[in-house]
């Protein structure tokens, strides 16, 4: 698990995971730790993310704007 104040240096990469994945879109990204990792995993025809989305956030505020995204494209 990465550590909660390691937040995204860079994406390296969105790659399209396994079949039977809980989404369709990973995104692999540096940490200010130096390693690099997947960082979160959704559905891209539900939520919409780009680079700028990942830079400078902990695991946690990533998961945090999945959810928000996702929520409101349920309501919408």
């Amino acid at each position: 698990m990465k550590p909660e104040s390691a937040t995204v240096k860079k994406v390296l990469r969105f790659e399209t995971p396994p079949l039977g994945s809980r989404g369709d879109r990973l995104a692999i990204v540096r940490w200010s730790d130096g390693t690099e990792g997947a960082a979160l995993l959704w559905f891209s025809d539900e939520v919409l993310l780009s680079e700028g989305d990942f830079i400078g956030k902990t695991a946690e505020e990533l998961r945090s704007l999945l959810f928000r995204r996702d929520r409101d494209c349920l309501q919408s």
